[in-house]
């Protein structure tokens, strides 16, 4: 055995590949700019790894499909997997994703931060500055249970949000969480309007930059104007990275600021679903 495998089997013991390159990442390159050719690129082969995420393909087998009338074509998914007819129509067979029973359908798939006004996501952090190559380069996919009341959220984090390099900066981990939870809170409120009251975030373990990260929240309980919204975010292997839970409150003064492009925004429901469901009225009970 020679004087330079001893060595590096040492160096390997002491200083394993995965803790060596948390210690010292590798350089990369810098982020393409915004909708450039390399940006279109890289969006479509993150894309393309989205959907053969077996978490991802279990629950697009079990959710209402995409409405392709709102969300563009090159997020709607592979058609086997998401239906990508419009659910404002079809078959029972075709909105249930070929499953032919309604009632196996346990969740609804959306696709946040789409189609919402540059007068709006030029001044937002998670709909505007957080998106793009290097951040999130594709926008994340929900899958909501139909109770509106858990969310399973995927979604890919760049190597242009960190804090050491190669690590996600735990201040996006917590706006994200909080993006997160008020998607899970939303519908529980009255009014369909709240803010965060507290925040508390766990980090259990280094986020990495550069790959996909799963967020699973879920409503605790309800109390008048308060939800309690608890939840997680694991690596795409279903090892814990961060545990978090949040107190939101719809304010008293909900009505003045009511807006329903914010509201079908983070609603985001498909057809399908939102027949189901019942309209909020002007005057949402504000006790």
């Amino acid at each position: 055995m020679t004087l330079l495998s001893v060595t590096t089997y040492s160096l390997g013991v002491l200083y394993p590949p995965n803790l060596y390159t948390l210690i010292y990442p590798r350089e990369a390159p810098p982020s393409p700019d915004k909708g450039s050719v390399q940006a279109l690129k890289d969006a479509a082969e993150l894309e393309r790894q989205l959907w053969e995420l077996p978490l991802v393909q279990d629950l697009a087998r079990r959710s209402h499909p995409l409405n392709s009338d709102t969300v563009p074509a090159n997020f709607l998914g592979p058609k086997a997997l998401s239906s990508s007819t419009s659910t404002s129509g079809g078959s029972s067979d075709e909105a249930s994703g070929g499953l032919g029973l309604e009632e196996e359908l346990t969740h609804y798939m959306a696709r946040p931060y789409l189609n919402l006004p540059e007068s709006f996501s030029r001044h937002s952090l998670t709909a505007g500055l957080l998106q793009g190559p290097g951040r999130m380069a594709i926008p994340p996919l929900l899958f909501v249970r139909t109770d509106e009341k858990a969310i399973t959220g995927v979604m890919h984090l760049g190597r242009s949000i960190c804090g050491h390099d190669g690590i996600v900066h735990g201040g996006a981990i917590a706006t994200l969480f909080d993006d997160a939870f008020f998607r899970t809170a939303v519908a529980n409120f009255p009014a369909r309007i709240g803010v965060t009251a507290w925040l508390k975030i766990d980090y259990r373990a280094p986020t990495r930059a550069d790959q996909f990260v799963v967020f699973k929240t879920k409503v605790d309980k309800v109390e008048g104007r308060k939800v309690f919204v608890s939840g997680q975010m694991e690596d795409a292997e279903g090892n814990l990275l961060v545990q978090a839970s949040a107190l939101f409150v719809q304010p008293k003064y909900a009505h003045l600021i009511k807006s329903e492009e914010r509201e079908k925004h983070f609603l985001n429901r498909p057809a399908a679903i939102a027949r189901t469901l019942e309209p909020v009225g002007e005057n949402a009970d504000m006790h």
